[in-house]
C-alpha cells in the first residue's frame, strides 16, 4: 500500500518523466516498506499560450484512488515565469480560469505546502535573490486549502509581502513557518502567526533581537539560516527565550562576534527539552575562536537531554582542538547521533567517546592518520561500548589512503564487537573520500550525509534552502 507522496507543481521548462510512468510505477511496486520516500516531481514544458500548467493535478485527476496518498505540496515559480507574468500583465492579458484550484482541494491529506521561487542556476547572481509570487495565487491556493485539516507546514521560500501573510493566516491548523527572504514588514506581520506556532524557520533575514525574541517562547522548533545579522551574544538571548526548544538548528557566524563571552553569557540556559541541535558555523579558524565556539555550546546544551548533535563548518574549515568539545560532550551519555565531519579527532577523543557514550550508534568523523583507529589498543578490558551502527568516514587520499584504512578498521571493530561488519567507499574524489561502516549488509543510508539519512536535512545550509 503507498504511505506517502509528494507532488510538485512546477512551471519550470524541463522535460521529464511523464507523471503517468511514475504513477503506475507507485501502483506496482511492491517495496511497500519504502514507497513513503518516493517523490513525485512533474516538471511540465512550458510551450503553451498561458503557461500555467499543472499536470501532477491533472493526473491525480484521473488516478484518484492516488489522492490520500498526497501529503506534501510544492510549487515551483521560476524567473522565466515571472518575466512572462510581468510582460503579460503589462499588456492587458488575462489569465484564464484556473481549473486546477478544484483538484487541489480534493487533496485531503495534504500536510505540507511549499511556495519555491527557483533561481536560474546559469545566473549565480539570482541564487540569493527571491521573487514574489503572484497574489491572486496565493489566494486561489488558500481558497483550494480551506479544508485542509492536516495542513500543519508552510514553506514559504519566496518574496514574501504582508498580504501574502494576511491572506495565508486563514489557514488556520499551520504550526509551523518557514521563510526565505522576509522583510522586516513581513516579519512584523507573521509575529501573531509565530506565536502560535511550534516551529519557525528563517533562512536569512533576521537583522534585529527585537524582531523575534518576543514571540518565540511556545517555539518547540527553531531554524536559524544564514546571513542574519546575530552575534553569538545575541542568538544566547534569544535562546533564553525558547525553554521548550527540542529541536534547535541554527547559523553561528563568527565574523559577527566582536566581543568575547563574559561571565554572564556562559551560564546555562535552561533548555531542558533540548534533544537535537545542529550548529552550521563560518569564520571560525584558530584555537581561540573554537574555543569560543564551545564555551558559547556549552551555555546552550549543559542543561538539555541531548541525544542528537552535529557541528558543521560551512566554510569547511577545520578543527584541530578536539578535546575540549569531547570531553562537553561526553557529558552528554543519551548521545546517539554525533555529526562532526570537521572535527580532527585523535585516539584519545575516540576512547572517550566510546568510553563514555554507551548509547552511541551513529557517528560521523574525519581521519588525518589511520593510527588514530588503533585507539583501542591502549583500553583496559571493558573500558570501551562499541554500539555503532553505522560510522561515517572521510579523509584525504594522501595523509590517510583507504586501501589502509580497510584493514585497520576491520581489525579495530572486530575486536571491540566481535565481527567487522561492513565497509563500503562512496564517494572519492582528487583528494578525499568518503566510506560508510554499517552493522547490518542491508542499509537505507546513502552514506554521503549523516543529517540526511537520519533525518531528512542537509549538512550543506545552502542545499537545504534548495539551491
Amino acid at each position: 500500500m503507498v504511505r506517502r507522496i509528494i507532488i510538485s507543481l512546477s512551471l519550470m521548462p524541463l522535460d521529464s518523466l511523464p507523471f503517468e510512468l511514475l504513477s503506475e510505477i507507485l501502483d506496482s511496486t511492491r517495496d511497500v516498506e519504502t514507497l513513503h520516500q518516493c517523490v513525485l516531481d512533474n516538471y511540465i514544458e512550458n510551450c503553451s499560450s498561458n503557461g500555467l500548467h499543472f499536470g501532477a493535478l491533472e493526473t491525480l485527476d484521473k488516478y484518484v484512488y492516488l489522492r490520500p496518498y498526497v501529503r506534501e505540496v510544492k510549487f515551483l515559480f521560476v524567473l522565466s515565469d515571472y518575466a512572462r507574468r510581468t510582460r503579460r500583465t503589462s499588456s492587458g492579458y488575462k489569465v484564464p480560469q484556473n481549473i486546477w484550484v478544484n483538484s487541489l482541494a480534493k487533496l485531503p491529506n495534504i500536510t505540507s505546502y511549499t511556495f519555491c521561487h527557483i533561481p536560474f542556476f546559469s545566473f549565480p547572481q539570482s541564487q540569493n535573490r527571491f521573487l514574489p509570487i503572484p497574489h491572486e495565487q496565493i489566494e486561489l491556493t488558500v481558497a483550494a486549502l480551506a479544508n485542509c485539516s492536516l495542513l500543519d507546514e508552510l514553506n514559504l521560500l519566496y518574496r514574501a509581502t504582508p498580504s501574502d501573510i494576511s491572506r495565508l493566516n486563514h489557514l488556520k491548523n499551520v504550526r509551523s513557518i518557514r521563510l526565505g527572504l522576509p522583510s522586516r514588514e513581513v516579519l512584523v506581520a507573521v509575529r501573531p502567526w509565530i506565536e502560535q506556532c511550534d516551529s519557525f524557520s528563517d533562512a536569512y533575514a533576521l537583522d534585529s533581537l527585537a524582531t523575534i525574541r518576543p514571540h518565540v517562547s511556545n517555539l518547540s522548533m527553531l531554524h536559524i539560516g544564514p546571513h542574519h545579522a546575530l552575534s553569538n551574544r545575541d542568538l544566547l538571548q534569544l535562546l533564553h527565550c525558547t525553554s521548550k526548544l527540542q529541536e534547535l538548528d541554527l547559523f553561528y557566524d563568527n565574523f559577527l562576534n566582536v566581543q568575547l563571552l563574559n561571565k554572564d553569557d556562559r551560564s546555562s540556559l535552561g533548555l531542558k527539552n533540548l534533544h537535537k541541535l545542529v550548529v552550521r558555523h563560518q569564520g571560525v579558524s584558530n584555537k581561540s575562536q573554537f574555543m569560543e565556539l564551545f564555551t558559547w555550546l556549552e551555555a546552550v546544551i549543559s542543561a538539555s537531554p541531548l541525544t542528537s548533535i552535529s557541528i558543521l563548518s560551512d566554510d569547511s574549515r577545520e578543527c584541530n582542538f578536539a578535546m575540549p568539545l569531547i570531553n562537553l560532550l561526553a557529558k552528554k551519555p543519551q548521545l546517539e547521533f554525533l555529526n562532526i565531519p570537521q572535527v580532527v579527532l585523535r585516539q584519545p577523543s575516540l576512547r572517550t567517546l566510546f568510553g563514555r557514550l554507551n548509547n552511541l550508534r551513529v557517528l560521523s568523523i574525519m581521519l588525518v592518520d589511520v593510527n588514530v583507529l588503533s585507539f583501542h589498543t591502549s583500553a583496559s578490558p571493558g573500558e570501551l561500548n562499541f554500539n555503532l551502527s553505522a560510522l561515517y568516514l572521510r579523509s584525504s587520499k594522501t595523509t590517510c589512503p583507504y586501501s589502509l584504512v580497510t584493514p585497520q578498521l576491520r581489525q579495530t571493530i572486530s575486536s571491540l564487537r566481535g565481527n567487522p561488519g561492513y565497509l563500503r567507499r562512496l564517494c572519492q574524489e582528487k583528494q578525499t573520500w568518503k566510506a560508510l561502516w554499517t552493522s547490518a549488509l542491508q542499509t537505507e543510508r546513502g552514506g554521503i550525509d549523516p543529517l540526511k539519512d537520519e533525518y531528512g536535512l542537509y549538512s550543506n545550509a545552502t542545499e537545504e534552502d534548495g539551491w
